[in-house]
């Protein structure tokens, strides 16, 4: 059963009739005494059934009225729709599984002729390839992939899985044709074959690294594009590393177009297909090695590289946490030590872990996560910490420390030592993602701790030239980078420039969170926007850190203030200038507690008794919704404190209009001590008795 439905399940055995209007429905508020249908029911784009009662009664008390909680309105994993996701204008569908995606297609296109399915390392689709074959000879070509939310229609994203993968591990030969159809061929004679994925356009765009160190045998269709499409695999063997041992066999009789699937349709009727695989090995074996071109040889040493946009495949943003977190992307999460950053990063990571939802109702994908860590201890502070969020921690890997040789001489041997990771060891980062390829996450915590003992933090340059080549890293092999950072002590005019060290931490980061301490609860922690270079700007939340041992629990409703909010407020209430202000404050509420006085001897008692300026103290007056008047009109202004008793006599007179807005905002801490509320001013008295809001008092 969908949230919607539950509600509307609830309010029809509490007899509140609701009925179908438009998209949603109306019914009677449970909550109060309704005889006209005030309260509207709808479903949100994520499943969430989304309740408003227009006389103002709370969701909760609606909730309670029928016996239901809040979290009961929200989708569970399980129950999340397929959404619509817009990417360069046009409307794209995701769906739950991949025959669900290709049964759309066949909606449209009608029944296949053949499809072929791509395959991770662990066996599990990713993506599938499927074909029509036209009545004018032609073929169509349509790819599903399958993405963090479910599956789409549309290419896997790069790099994409050689075909066959999982059966290509233990072999030392692997023969490299051009098409599914093809590598299925070679495959039916015996042969170990593979091919990459959409077309011989884009073999740059797959994973080859699973044939380092391998026999490879191309055998090329026979025209131009077969050509090309086999010099460019034999230059990307023969770089990886270690590089694979690359021959290029061309069939003998085929025609113009064809292939090693027609050279085995040709010869099937006077050969068994053994016959047929001691053929192509004979050919192999006769065939002469390709030498890997020098530098020189293969590109020009000076000169431009230029790409034309029509060339470049556009894609969709893949995400981790959908709007928050970008997978193959660096992310910032900001905050002062101690906040509860370090929290924050266990429970991320034993959601992915489990697939447990996030917390604003959004699917999680499953999979493993590496955690780099400087400041807290793995086995009294970090593995506590995953078994208190319920983390799978056979899926969460510490990597520590990074293993090289040194190399002796004649009088010592070489000796294996253990070295802390920084993040100028790339390749030792690469080969982690390789033995965990369904790694989804890596935490760097605290980013500065990692950058090595010749960065500067402070310098932009320095920092970009670290940070770039793990961004590359996260591109090619698609995990999210969550990159921890203490704040810095000096102020400034954004959230983001509050990052400690250089600019480059947030410039290079597409994604910037904040965490921070609500000022009026300080159990309360607000985890809060700042720049999202791939997104509008999402809510921010709510969370609070409890329990022995501690943990992570969220609120679900959304917090309605961004970083930038929250530092302005933070720069209001704290500092000198607010130092003054809360002195200002204590003076006139002392000066006006046995009743009201003129303004004019309260603005010359400030002025030259204290010290202090007409603005400080007109500030005061509206903090402290201090109210002004006139006894006798015309006449000298008089202040007052605001009177909730209304029993002053000079407020019985004029009706007692003062004081209707005052109200107190909710500002969050970004880690200052001695917070103080900040209040909205009073609206003060209405009518031709009220004093302008330039007038001081003074005459």
């Amino acid at each position: 059963m969908s949230p919607t439905e539950r509600i509307l399940s609830a309010l029809v055995e509490r007899e509140c009739n609701p009925r179908q209007n438009g998209k949603g429905w109306t019914a009677c508020c449970p909550a109060h005494d309704d005889r006209r249908p005030s309260l509207s029911v709808s479903e949100g784009d994520d499943g969430r059934a989304l309740v408003r009662c227009h006389a103002g009664c709370a969701t909760d008390a609606i909730c309670a009225a029928v016996g239901l909680r809040v979290v009961d309105l929200m989708p569970t994993a399980d129950s999340l729709p397929p959404k619509p996701i817009k990417t360069n204008g046009k409307p794209a569908t995701t769906y739950e599984t991949a025959n669900e995606t290709v049964a759309a297609l066949e909606r449209k296109h009608g029944s296949r002729s053949a499809q072929w399915i791509y395959r991770d390392a662990q066996g599990d689709p990713v993506g599938v390839v499927v074909r029509w074959d036209l009545p004018d000879g032609k073929k169509d070509i349509r790819p599903v992939s399958k993405h963090a939310d479910g599956w789409r229609i549309g290419g896997m994203t790069a790099p994409r899985p050689l075909y066959d993968l999982p059966g290509l591990a233990g072999a030392e030969r692997v023969y490299v044709v051009e098409g599914e159809k093809s590598a299925d061929a070679a495959r039916s004679i015996g042969l170990t074959a593979t091919t990459s994925a959409h077309g011989s356009q884009s073999p740059d765009k797959t994973d080859w690294t699973p044939l380092a160190g391998k026999q490879c045998v191309i055998l090329p269709d026979n025209d131009e594009p077969g050509s090309k499409y086999s010099s460019a695999v034999a230059a990307i063997l023969g770089k990886l590393t270690p590089p694979a041992t690359v021959k290029i066999v061309e069939l003998p009789g085929l025609a113009a177009h064809e292939d090693i699937w027609n050279w085995i349709d040709a010869h099937s009727d006077a050969a068994e297909p053994a016959e047929l695989r001691q053929q192509v090995e004979a050919l192999a074996e006769e065939a002469g090695t390709i030498q890997k071109p020098s530098q020189a040889e293969s590109e020009p040493q000076w000169g431009p590289v230029m790409t034309c946009f029509a060339d470049i495949e556009p894609r969709q943003v893949n995400w981790l946490w959908p709007g928050r977190i970008a997978a193959g992307r660096i992310n910032v999460a900001c905050g002062i030590p101690g906040i509860g950053k370090s929290f924050l990063s266990c429970d991320i990571a034993s959601r992915i872990s489990t697939a447990t939802p996030w917390p604003d109702g959004s699917a999680c994908p499953k999979g493993s996560v590496i955690i780099i860590s400087a400041e807290d201890d793995p086995h009294d502070t970090i593995r506590p910490r995953l078994d208190a969020h319920r983390a799978d921690v056979s899926r969460i890997h510490l990597l520590s420390a990074v293993r090289h040789i040194r190399e002796g001489d004649s009088t010592k041997e070489a000796k294996t030592v253990e070295m802390v990771f920084t993040l100028a060891d790339v390749d030792a980062l690469e080969l982690a993602l390789k033995q965990i390829p369904d790694c989804r996450l890596i935490v760097i915590d605290p980013i500065g701790s990692y950058l090595g003992g010749r960065t500067d933090a402070h310098r932009d340059n320095e920092v970009r030239a670290v940070l770039a080549p793990i961004a590359h890293l996260a591109e090619r092999y698609g995990p999210a980078v969550l990159i921890v950072a203490h704040r810095r002590k000096s102020a400034a005019n954004t959230a983001d420039d509050m990052v400690l060290g250089s600019r480059a931490f947030t410039g290079i980061a597409r994604c910037v969170w904040h965490l921070t301490r609500d000022a009026e609860n300080a159990n309360r922690r607000l985890f809060l926007p700042g720049k999202n270079n791939l997104a509008a700007q999402q809510s921010g939340l709510a969370l609070s850190i409890a329990g022995e041992p501690a943990y992570v629990t969220w609120e679900r409703d959304p917090v309605d203030m961004s970083a930038d909010d929250a530092l302005v407020a933070e720069r209001d209430n704290h500092g000198p200038e607010a130092e003054t202000l809360a002195a200002a404050k204590d003076w006139l509420q002392s000066a006006l507690a046995d009743g009201h006085r003129l303004a004019n001897e309260l603005n010359d008692e400030w002025k030259n008794g204290q010290g202090g300026s007409k603005r400080t103290l007109e500030r005061a007056k509206q903090a402290l919704g201090v109210e002004a008047f006139r006894i006798v009109v015309p006449g000298p202004w008089n202040w007052k404190l605001p009177d909730k008793t209304a029993n002053d006599p000079q407020g019985e007179q004029l009706g007692g209009l003062g004081g209707l807005a005052k109200t107190s905002g909710k500002l969050a801490d970004f880690g200052v001590s001695d917070s103080k509320d900040a209040k909205l001013s009073g609206l003060g008295n209405l009518g031709p008795t009220t004093q302008p809001d330039d007038d001081s008092g003074e005459i």
